[in-house]
């Protein structure tokens, strides 16, 4: 009969640590895919604002700057997101597959040699794939440009009072 004196507090704490990361991974995932149905909803009442405003100069202007940001939200969400979602679904495939190759390495045998070293060999690809990902998700977010409708304001003629 083991007590609780008898546990590997170690176990313990890689334990939640697992559990910490799947659900840490699996809402930052849940949460970037929302982000679509946000920017559906931001559509709509852009466009319903925009019949509200009519021939209001101000307030067609601030629906302006709504929407520019919400373009500029849909870029990031296109471009950016996609690659952060891909990098940790890849760094929780390298986790638990290097935890699995280190579970299964207590036994002993053939069986469980091929197991570990399998396991090892997925977790090594799942961290290259988070690499990668890691570094398309930082190029894409460093080389995204900058969308910024200022230049084309300062094109329009100045009213003159003279």
């Amino acid at each position: 009969m083991t007590g609780v004196n008898d546990a590997s507090w170690g176990a313990v704490g890689v334990g939640i640590f697992l559990i910490a990361v799947v659900f840490g991974i699996g809402l930052y995932v849940r949460y970037r895919q929302n982000e679509a149905a946000r920017l559906d909803h931001d559509v709509d009442l852009a466009v319903k604002l925009r019949t509200i405003a009519g021939q209001d100069p101000v307030r067609a202007a601030a629906i302006d700057e709504f929407e520019t940001a919400i373009h500029e939200r849909l870029f990031y969400a296109s471009t950016v997101g996609p690659r952060a979602r891909g990098a940790a679904w890849a760094l929780l495939g390298a986790v638990l597959a290097a935890f699995g190759a280190l579970w299964v390495r207590d036994g002993g045998g053939v069986i469980t040699d091929v197991v570990h070293y399998g396991l090892a060999a997925v977790a090594a690809g799942f961290a290259l794939t988070f690499l990668v990902f890691l570094g398309l998700t930082l190029y894409a977010a460093t080389s995204m440009p900058r969308i910024s409708f200022a230049d084309s304001y300062s094109d329009e003629p100045e009213s003159s009072t003279d």
